[in-house]
């Protein structure tokens, strides 16, 4: 029975992916193991290099995203550089990770309290607040930034640590998925306290917090509650059970949050990744089975919003209302999307153009004449799209197909023969396209078009009709006003 865990895992993950909670992914990953002023480390640098590697394969961190310092890297200078950096490349529906494996220490402030500081490979015990990096600074960095969400994960012992408590939003309250994920949320899970050792050991090969964080994580292990997604708070609960054993209580994680947003950083694994969880009773297996069937559930009965992700709790917000204008087509369309991937709209053209008109021979058939004709067309062009990769991925390429059927309308007179009528017709079109995004709020469109249309002349009565159907082609260029529309909160 329990080959089954890993398996429908697996599949209940797949229900909700990393680009349905966020747009791109940053971290910082600091490592120092041989320090100049103070005591080395042994396994710092390697911890780091798991932490990214992690990251990277199991939890879709694009790799260009993911900064890593190594002993010599980590000065003060160029880890303050990189915090500032990382802080403000994330955008508001990004993700932020930093993690830090080295020396922690503590000041004792005049008035009883205490400064945690992190210490980089330049820095000096004697000397702290001149060498090393405070938790203010953190904290002021976690302010800073414009991301959703950002987790510290601080492997060194110190005091000071500066939260308001580690209270969230309680995981049965309905939809809590989709509620922590539109707050915003700043979090730090630390290795220990003031007076308490980092844990290493040769036969783990790391420090007691990052072997953790490895089978957490990795192992998904930290999946408390075997719902697919590892939170930040599961995160915390679980190191904090974990490290105090494996460190024989001379450590014990720490774990809050540095604002009142409720908030949760979320680890999604990738799509290929296949987790094998240590569950070894069957009220795992049956808790995993209930929440299938309760997720099946909602699907079916929550049918006021789009349900295009099978969770209900994973329903469309902050995805913008676009209004064009297209030069090729002379069309203005306005379109919404329903996920980061569907889209729908409505487009309106009108053009006019000169005519060729059949005329009656001498024998009272049509020909071909070049005539004094004008036409003017008319159309409203209802569509779909699905983007290739989730939209706002980035701000370059973001390839989006179109699709349409739509009714086109026609009037067409010739002063000279005395015509004049009004036609009908059904086209068909298909686009490739991608945004530019000049700014916030405005984009250029490019892309090629492919239409099948209606080519109507008048028959011997008189009268439009469509006489055949014609392939047309071409560029497609548009400018874009991107309003940003946003669900009514809960």
């Amino acid at each position: 029975m329990y080959k089954l865990l890993p398996i429908l895992l697996f599949a209940y993950s797949l229900a909700i992916t990393t680009a349905d909670i966020y747009d791109n992914s940053y971290a910082l990953i600091i490592g120092i193991d041989k320090y100049e002023n103070v005591q080395p480390l042994n396994y710092a640098v390697k911890d780091a290099e798991t932490i990214q590697d992690i990251l990277v394969n199991t939890f879709d961190f694009p790799k260009n995203n993911v900064k890593l310092l190594k002993n010599e890297e980590a000065t003060l200078l160029n880890i303050k550089n990189s915090l500032s950096e990382i802080s403000s490349s994330a955008r508001e529906n990004d993700r932020v990770l930093i993690y830090f494996a080295g020396h922690g220490d503590t000041y004792d402030l005049p008035e009883g309290g205490e400064m945690g500081y992190l210490l980089p490979i330049d820095g000096k015990k004697d000397n702290l607040f001149a060498t090393s990096i405070p938790m203010n600074d953190i904290k002021s960095i976690s302010s800073m930034s414009n991301s959703k969400h950002m987790l510290f994960l601080i492997d060194a012992c110190y005091g000071g640590l500066l939260t308001i408590g580690s209270r969230g939003i309680n995981p049965t309250t309905p939809n809590y998925i989709d509620k922590i994920t539109k707050d915003k949320g700043r979090q730090i899970i630390t290795a220990g306290g003031r007076g308490e050792q980092v844990i290493e050991k040769s036969e783990w090969g790391h420090s007691a917090f990052t072997l953790n964080l490895k089978r957490g994580l990795k192992e998904g292990n930290a999946d408390m509650d075997a719902d697919g997604y590892i939170t930040a708070n599961e995160l915390g609960l679980f190191l904090n059970k974990k490290v105090t054993i494996d460190s024989d209580n001379q450590q014990t994680p720490q774990y809050g949050r540095m604002t009142s947003q409720e908030g949760e950083f979320v680890f999604m694994y990738s799509e290929n990744t296949v987790v094998i969880q240590d569950k070894t009773t069957d009220a795992k297996l049956d808790l995993l089975l209930s929440k299938v069937e309760r997720l099946e559930a909602q699907s079916t009965a929550d049918k006021t919003k789009p349900d295009l992700k099978v969770n209900p709790d994973i329903q469309p917000s902050d995805y913008p209302l676009m209004v064009s204008y297209g030069f090729a087509s002379q069309i203005a369309l306005t379109r919404h999307q329903l996920d980061k991937r569907v889209v729908f709209g409505i487009g309106f053209g009108y053009e006019t153009f000169k005519c060729n008109h059949h005329k009656l021979d001498d024998e009272g058939n049509w020909m071909l004449t070049p005539g004094d004709c004008i036409g003017e067309h008319v159309y409203v062009r209802p569509f779909v799209g699905y983007y290739l990769i989730p939209y706002s991925k980035t701000n370059i390429f973001n390839p989006l197909i179109l699709f349409s059927v739509y009714p086109a309308f026609e009037e067409q007179k010739n002063e000279e023969l005395g015509l004049k009528d009004r036609g009908t017709e059904i086209n068909y079109l298909a686009s490739l396209s991608s945004q530019f995004v000049v700014f916030k709020y405005f984009g250029i469109s490019y892309g090629y078009w492919m239409a099948i249309a209606g080519a109507q002349y008048f028959n011997e009565n008189g009268e439009l009709y469509v006489d055949k159907y014609e392939f047309f082609n071409g560029p497609l260029i548009s400018l874009d006003l991107i309003i940003p529309f946003s669900k009514n909160k809960d």
